[in-house]
């Protein structure tokens, strides 16, 4: 009887993890797809240097204010991901805006196509970035197209994520 009790118990967590997992998009497939031609402008400020410094969490935040004033998305774009705490990194924040930001930095990002991957969920499930990455490249080549060379978070919400890949041709 003890035993039937564990199992029983043992069950109703494991269908309560999926439950809450399905609920939170754990589920949820990235939906992908090919965008032609990409004509991208980003403004925003580049940061190199380490996760510790106070100069990202600056940039970050210099942005983010002007997102949430306009009420536009995140982008960010990883030259350099750190390994470690103390690795360097590359990266730009920036914003998609026909408005002049004189403090700004802008990128231009012009190609024949890119690849769109869209991920929504919470932000506990949602794949990890190079999950998502070997899923664009795989779609890339499956698509006939070159690899990506350059990968954009647009960030939506903190349930929806997109990623932009840039394919030269």
């Amino acid at each position: 009887m003890k035993k039937w009790i564990i199992g029983v118990v043992i069950l109703l967590l494991v269908s309560a993890g999926f439950l809450l997992f399905s609920h939170l998009g754990g589920f949820n497939e990235v939906e992908m797809e090919l965008i032609h031609p990409l004509d991208l402008e980003i403004h925003g400020v580049y940061y190199r240097g380490t996760p510790q410094d106070e100069q990202l969490s600056q940039a970050f935040e210099k942005v983010s204010r002007v997102a949430k004033a306009s009420g536009i998305p995140l982008y960010t774009i990883y030259y350099i991901e750190p390994a470690g705490k103390l690795d360097t990194m590359e990266v730009f924040v920036g914003v998609e805006s026909e408005a002049v930001y004189p403090e700004f930095e802008s990128r231009k990002f012009e190609a024949n196509g890119a690849v769109l991957a869209k991920i929504s969920g919470h932000r506990f499930v949602m794949p990890g970035p190079n999950k998502v990455k070997k899923k664009i490249v795989d779609f890339a080549k499956q698509s006939g197209k070159n690899s990506p060379t350059v990968f954009i978070d647009k960030i939506i919400s903190s349930d929806e994520v997109q990623v932009i890949a840039v394919i030269e041709d």
